[in-house]
């Protein structure tokens, strides 16, 4: 089995326009990077949203079938208040509430294939309410946090959401690393999460993308710290930048972890754009033959088994 913990749908009113304007200019300097020549960020930006739209998730199901996945778990993006949403009025994103519950549906639409998690600003007015209600009526199997819109995860604001997350017994996620504008990375480090796996210590928590630039930090501390996942979506383009930078990493994880504390994701449709699901994929079923040694047990782990464990999928 093979299941991919990371996974957006893209949509009109799901982000907000200052998000996909990131993407164009972030997209421009890589496309732009050897030559000096870049590309015009808002042409990209309207390009790649009419690629990236799903809102029913049928494009990403058809994805997964051409690349083996299994599963997928998906979640919103709240991250309207990091992108200065209007305080008052109408907001410029759909509100959260609704698009919890709308990734709820599109997870039930299509069964056993997509689990989606709940996605919430711990800041928000009602905020455990949509927690709460995306497990229990909803079937969220766990709880993203973007602390790059602007609070530290262990800011006290935030205990609440660890305690119910226990009472709900769910996983708890967390952005961690870089993150284009108007996001902010310094919010995203990975020690900051050390004080939540110590204060609660029966808290399972992934940190997704292993911290990108702090992944030796975040390796580190689930060294440390038992609760302590990672998973490595995101590190599509370092792969392609070289190969065995990333295996590296990944040869690093499973020596001081092991691989039933990291998980495979893909962070699409946004990578997507950089590599697709069936080459990531492929990268992982071919690492045994890199220049680092990888058992087929620990990719098997590694691209299944362990986010089975962890969601408890049947």
């Amino acid at each position: 089995m093979i299941i991919d913990l990371h996974v957006h749908l893209y949509n009109e009113g799901w982000v907000p326009g200052s998000w996909m304007n990131a993407i164009g200019r972030a997209l421009s300097a890589y496309m732009g990077k050897d030559t000096g020549d870049f590309p015009d960020p808002g042409q990209l930006t309207a390009e790649y949203a009419d690629q990236m739209r799903d809102e029913t998730g049928d494009k990403l199901i058809d994805d997964m079938d051409e690349a083996g996945v299994d599963v997928s778990v998906i979640f919103p993006l709240d991250y309207a208040l990091g992108a200065d949403e209007p305080p008052s009025g109408t907001p410029e994103c759909i509100p959260i509430a609704d698009q919890n519950r709308i990734f709820g549906e599109i997870a039930e639409k299509h069964g056993e294939r997509l689990v989606h998690f709940v996605m919430v600003d711990p800041r928000r007015k009602g905020a455990i309410s949509i927690l709460e209600q995306g497990v229990t009526k909803q079937g969220a199997r766990g709880l993203k946090l973007h602390p790059t819109t602007g609070f530290y995860p262990d800011d006290p604001v935030c205990h609440p959401f660890y305690e119910k997350a226990l009472e709900l017994n769910v996983p708890v996620m967390f952005h961690t690393g870089t993150q284009p504008a108007p996001l902010k990375a310094k919010y995203a480090q990975p020690v900051f999460i050390d004080s939540v796996a110590a204060d609660f210590p029966d808290l399972k928590i992934i940190m997704a993308h292993v911290g990108h630039c702090w992944w030796e930090e975040a390796l580190t501390l689930a060294g440390t710290k038992p609760n302590l996942s990672v998973e490595f979506s995101g590190w599509q383009r370092e792969f392609l930048i070289d190969p065995n930078r990333f295996y590296a990493m990944l040869r690093h994880a499973l020596d001081v972890i092991g691989p039933w504390r990291v998980m495979y994701g893909t962070d699409n449709p946004y990578l997507k754009l950089a590599m697709s699901s069936k080459e990531w994929v492929a990268a992982l079923r071919d690492a045994p033959n890199s220049d680092f040694s990888f058992s087929k047990e620990e990719m098997d782990i590694v691209l299944g088994a362990a986010a089975r464990r962890l969601l408890k999928l049947p």
